[in-house]
């Protein structure tokens, strides 16, 4: 039996060790290669799962405009048994809804089946709109309690039942302290005024007598080259 030397015994396992390595990478890749044809999700075309993604928002939308129709339907329908509504609201109320559902229908139409972004968001504001009116209709006519302190919630009594006096002084102090003030300001502003005015007043009158001083000077020139005092 050869004897096989330390160099030889090396090489030798290096080759066995890489022959490993090898053989393992492939066997990962053929499985990696089974998985992806195995999953038909992982075999779909990036666009195909986009727009898989995309249409279903786009049902979402719809089911959520579709139920906030038949829901306001439904509302109209309760208050009117409730005696909320009489018949004549009630027939405009769902007169108002189903021209909404009939503008969603033509313009689905209109755009291959569904509402594009910017319809979509004029619909769920028409439908706010309808929603405030239901509500405003629901409440007409009806009293609201004034609770346990008709009065206000700042009223305090007093010792003899009335309104606590302490409470009056201080907002009447607080009403003549706005009273001044608002005065002064009012005087302020008419000081203001006056003083603009005399300034106005004051530099035509300079003009004036600019203009008389000017001609009085131009007269006496006048004067003193006829008499030759020059």
């Amino acid at each position: 039996m050869p004897v096989l030397n330390r160099r030889t015994l090396v090489s030798s396992y290096i080759a066995t060790a890489s022959f490993t390595v090898t053989l393992a990478a492939a066997n990962l890749v053929v499985s990696s290669v089974q998985c992806l044809v195995a999953s038909p999700a992982l075999a779909q075309e990036p666009g195909q799962a986009l727009a898989g993604q995309s249409m279903s928002g786009k049902a979402k939308r719809a089911d959520n405009i579709n139920a906030r129709i038949k829901r306001q339907h439904k509302k109209i329908d309760a208050a009117l048994k409730n005696g909320q509504l009489n018949e004549q609201q009630a027939n405009q109320l769902h007169m108002d809804v189903a021209n909404i559902e009939n503008r969603v229908k033509n313009e689905r139409q209109q755009n291959g089946g569904e509402l594009n972004p910017q319809q979509h968001t004029t619909i769920e504001n028409l439908l706010n709109q309808s929603s405030n009116q239901i509500n405003t209709a629901m409440g007409v006519g009806t009293a609201v309690s004034a609770g346990a302190n008709p009065l206000g919630p700042n009223w305090q009594p007093g010792p003899d039942g009335a309104q606590d006096p302490d409470a009056l002084k201080k907002k009447l102090k607080a009403q003549e302290k706005r009273a001044l003030r608002q005065e002064k300001q009012a005087n302020m502003q008419a000081i203001e005024q006056q003083q603009l005015q005399y300034e106005k007043e004051m530099v035509n009158s300079l003009s004036t007598q600019k203009k008389k001083i000017q001609q009085e000077k131009e007269q006496l020139e006048n004067v003193r080259n006829n008499s030759g005092a020059n």
